[in-house]
Order: structure tokens, then sequence, then C-alpha cells
């Protein structure tokens, strides 16, 4: 079958009824299925494959959040690592480890900019509030819970508070990553890592990871037997397997 003959052709919805495909979700984000009216919701017995050549969206990569309301959170925990990763974030260790991790990921020897991140900032918040559209910006859901927002214009990066530490490094990690367009990262494990480093340590977690640094660049290696290298590896690596 030829892919302009299924272009948009009628797709059955969990309801039993007909829409044109580009109406119908893949419902491959399950924590947002239940604020969904099923009628949006691809049937079962449906072909995903035959769904998405025919034009139907996918929940999870094509559905836009549009926030409408959050609120900063109060004092507790949460706000301590945010303040700790908004300095890492300011630092301009972290935008050249940002930078390497680029040019290992999509050998682009060309320096990104990003020097906006000099004053971004990180806040948690108690509540995030969102509503969901198609591409073509017909309303889906609105009003649902999100995990992260990136007010652009103030530059802040806004996590809904959690007890685990780990749970908002990743929001911050996916949505940093957000940030980066066509130079996305495939592996959020190193830039979680240098997210969570401290400044210094920034460039010893890459070299560890094995990222490439930029040609000519120096590479300075830590003594294993040093206090700053112990300390370095007893904290820092622990997110390692610990977020992922």
């Amino acid at each position: 079958m030829e892919r302009s003959s299924v272009k948009n052709i009628p797709i059955l919805n969990t309801n039993h009824q007909l829409f044109p495909a580009n109406k119908i979700l893949i419902p491959d984000a399950h924590w947002w299925r239940d604020y969904i009216d099923s009628t949006w919701l691809l049937h079962p017995q449906v072909s995903v494959k035959l769904a998405k050549l025919a034009g139907s969206f996918s929940l999870f990569k094509d559905i836009i959040e549009i926030p409408q309301n959050v609120k900063p959170a109060e004092n507790n925990q949460s706000n301590e690592w945010c303040i700790k990763w908004q300095n890492t974030l300011n630092s301009p260790e972290f935008i050249h480890g940002l930078q390497r991790l680029i040019f290992h990921y999509h050998d682009l020897e060309s320096e990104v900019d990003f020097n906006w991140l000099k004053t971004a900032q990180v806040i948690s918040a108690s509540e995030i509030n969102v509503d969901l559209v198609l591409p073509d910006k017909t309303l889906v859901a609105s009003s649902i819970p999100g995990v992260y927002y990136f007010d652009a214009n103030q530059r802040i990066f806004y996590l809904i508070s959690s007890a685990s530490r780990y749970i908002m490094l990743c929001y911050l990690a996916e949505i940093i990553n957000i940030q980066l367009g066509n130079f996305s990262l495939d592996n959020l494990l190193p830039l979680a890592s240098i997210i969570d480093a401290e400044s210094e340590n920034v460039s010893l977690i890459l070299n560890e990871l094995r990222i490439r640094s930029f040609p000519n660049e120096k590479i300075i290696s830590a003594d294993p037997s040093s206090e700053d290298c112990t300390e370095h590896k007893s904290s820092d690596r622990q997110i390692y397997w610990g977020a992922f």
C-alpha cells in the first residue's frame, strides 16, 4: 500500500468511532491517559504502525504542553537541591561541559552559545498545570498536572517538587535537553551527572565517562589518591546508576 493512499484515513478510536487519523492519538504516554477523553485515543486493536503511517500523533512525542499555572514551592528540601543545581548551571565549567557533550554526540566542533545559562534559575514548584494541544494547536486536555516547565523569557526552569532528588534531577536533565533542539542528547546520564556535580568536578566527570574533549584542549587528570578525587568519587559518581 502506498504511503499517500493511507494518509489521514479514518481510524478507529477506543469508543469504536471513526475519526481522521490526525485527530487520533497513539496512547504511548500512560501518565496522561487518564486526563484525556477516550475519543482521542487509538483503539487497542488498531495497528500502531498503520496509525503512524496514516498520520496519527504520538501522545509522548508530538503533543505540546502549554503551561497555564505554576506555583513555586515553599521552603523544603527540593529548594536546596534546585539552588545547588542552579549554581552549577550558571558556572562556565558546566557550560563548557555541555558544549563537550554536544561535540561528543554530534561531532560539532564549533561551540554552541549557552551564555544564557549564566543567569538561568532553577525553581521548585508545588504545582504545574498544563494544557495539551496538537501541533495545529487543537486543545486535547486542559489544566492537567505537569512535571516541568521552562520560562524562556525569564530563563527559569520550574521542576515539580518531589521527595526524590533523583526524580527532580531527571526532570531537569530532560528539560535542559529539550532546549538543545537539534543538538539534543540521546543519553542523558552524562548530562545529569554534571548537573549534580560541583562545578569544579564537571571536567573530571566527563573524562571518567569518556566524553571527548575539544581538539587541543588540555586534559586535567585527578590524582586518584588525592582527597578531592576521593570525595568526588564517593559523592558525584553515585548518581550514575542511582538516577537512571
